[in-house]
């Protein structure tokens, strides 16, 4: 190997930097590996919420691919809508999983996080961040009373307990008592083709057309892999 050589591979090796505890063979620098580390400990990351979170994110895109990468998970990086999230890669050969996917929603989930999408494409529309209120989400709901199957009285329990889940994917992000901002990752959790088979599948389930089997499963398919998304 020539001496042209060395100088080129050892340009190309990053440095490694001071080390952050006793016999730490890291060799990313603190913030990227913090960053790293966020990404691969949250759901998504959003812009609007966290953003110096996200412009770190932006700052060290190449790196943290490369490191999800080695861990065969994708990084999604929409800059229009100001999230990223981690997604499992799909390959032929027999890889570990990581990220595992969440339990199938409850109908009530599934309308609410439906209608979240649709809310959210009126507002990039316009421009504007959507905002929602808590009783609003619950009034929506409503519509759906006489198609649920269960116990008439702990319909609204349901609703609230829709409304959680949909919290705790992070689409809906306090602002106040009982409002809410709707994050970007709606968009990305429910893809336009997600979004018709759903739409297609409440409509059949609300007026009784179709098998109930094969509604429900077409309103599962959109379950998005846990870490991501």
């Amino acid at each position: 190997m020539s001496i042209a050589d060395d100088d080129t591979r050892a340009a190309r090796t990053p440095a490694r930097p001071e080390p952050l505890f006793a016999g730490d063979q890291g060799r990313l620098p603190a913030e990227v590996r913090a960053t790293l580390v966020r990404v691969l400990s949250s759901r998504f990351v959003d812009g609007v919420r966290h953003a110096p979170l996200w412009n770190r994110v932006l700052r060290h895109e190449d790196v943290l691919r490369s490191r999800l990468h080695d861990l065969y998970l994708e990084l999604v990086v929409d800059r229009r809508r100001q999230v990223a999230f981690t997604q499992q890669l799909e390959l032929e050969d027999d890889v570990p999983v990581l990220l595992r996917r969440d339990k199938p929603l409850t109908l009530a989930a599934t309308v609410l996080l439906l209608h979240l999408r649709q809310e959210y494409d009126r507002g990039a529309v316009e421009g504007r961040d959507v905002v929602v209120e808590h009783r609003e989400l619950l009034d929506h709901l409503e519509a759906w009373k006489d198609v649920d199957d269960q116990n008439p009285a702990q319909f609204r329990r349901r609703c609230e307990s829709a409304v959680e889940n949909v919290k705790e994917k992070g689409v809906l992000a306090p602002v106040s008592d009982g409002r809410y901002r709707i994050s970007g990752i709606v968009h990305s959790m429910l893809t336009a083709e997600k979004v018709d088979a759903m739409t297609a599948a409440l409509a059949a389930l609300a007026t009784g057309e179709g098998g109930e089997q094969g509604d429900q499963d077409a309103l599962d398919d959109h379950d998005e892999q846990d870490g991501g998304r």
